[in-house]
């Protein structure tokens, strides 16, 4: 499918939509031209537009009546300037059977560098990755603040890689990532963060973080958003995801949508992971990137500074 706009890649490869499907585009006043451009490309589908007021963080649930209109769509995008993906208005509506792509923080540039991309090979890299996930049992991430462990054994990893065709899926746009929920308090050790957090975005100086049974304990900074909300929000400081970026369209530009598909870069989340296998509920999922650092599964190295060392390339 060379030549698509980033719309028409969502709606022909991504969601793969049929004519009749009936169609909801999610969005706010901020993001609504972009999401009244996906509204366009889906011409012949049973389609609607909702423009909601923006929520106050990512992970917050939309209005109830606008919880419903998912559930009861077969697909839906949620192009808004907060993140519907790890909420319970989501995941009921993938249990209604609904495919859903969220695009929180989306821009014109993020879309047409990163969505607008030759997703094949970026299944492929994600797939692997979540493969050696799913089989591992110990991770290391090694960064100059030191070394942080954490078990994943008997989690399933996901592969967020774009591929929204079948009943149920769901999934970031831009895709590009494998990720695997870590057991809840089994993270110990220090690590910092390099490349961006959120809402914050790009981080004018490291931030590091202790981790003690799953939980941040110490920050080096108290001058971010990003800290303030893991603190405030109950159970906002637990460390509920570790992720690798597969997409070599994006690049690290402050919107950690985009930021946490670099290829190469590694992520953590903080907050809820009810959504992907976890068992920690909290009313935020807030990601950290990470550029230079070395990852281990079970003592081999995977992932390293911009490098994928355990997929064929």
């Amino acid at each position: 499918m060379v030549g698509l706009g980033w719309a028409e890649r969502v709606v022909r490869e991504c969601l793969r939509l049929s004519e009749g499907e009936r169609f909801l585009v999610l969005t706010d006043p901020e993001m609504e031209e972009l999401g009244r451009e996906l509204f366009e490309a889906a011409e012949g589908t049973d389609r609607a537009l909702v423009v909601v007021d923006p929520r106050e963080t990512h992970g917050e649930e939309p209005p109830d009546h606008v919880a419903a209109m998912m559930r009861s769509s077969d697909a839906v995008a949620a192009v808004t300037s907060w993140s519907i993906s790890h909420t319970e208005a989501r995941r009921r509506a993938c249990e209604a059977g609904a495919r859903v792509a969220s695009m929180p923080e989306l821009t014109r540039e993020i879309a047409e560098r990163a969505i607008d991309v030759d997703y094949e090979e970026l299944r492929r890299l994600s797939r692997e990755l979540a493969e050696l996930l799913t089989e591992a049992s110990e991770v290391r991430l090694v960064t100059p603040a030191g070394e942080l462990v954490m078990d994943i054994g008997g989690r399933e990893a996901l592969a967020d890689d774009g591929n929204l065709r079948d009943p149920g899926e769901f999934g970031n746009l831009p895709a590009g990532e494998a990720f695997v929920a870590p057991i809840e308090g089994s993270a110990e050790g220090c690590v910092r963060i390099d490349g961006s957090v959120a809402p914050d975005g790009i981080l004018d100086e490291p931030l590091e973080l202790e981790i003690s049974e799953g939980r941040v304990v110490e920050v080096s900074r108290e001058d971010l958003e990003f800290v303030r909300l893991i603190r405030r929000i109950e159970n906002g400081e637990m460390l509920c995801e570790l992720g690798v970026g597969t997409n070599p369209g994006a690049k690290l530009c402050g919107v950690v949508l985009e930021d946490e598909k670099v290829y190469g870069t590694v992520h953590m989340g903080f907050g809820d992971n009810s959504t992907f296998s976890g068992r920690v509920s909290s009313r935020v999922h807030l990601d950290a990137v990470i550029k230079e650092f070395e990852l281990y599964l079970d003592d081999e190295l995977v992932a390293r500074s911009g490098e994928l060392l355990g997929v064929s390339l």
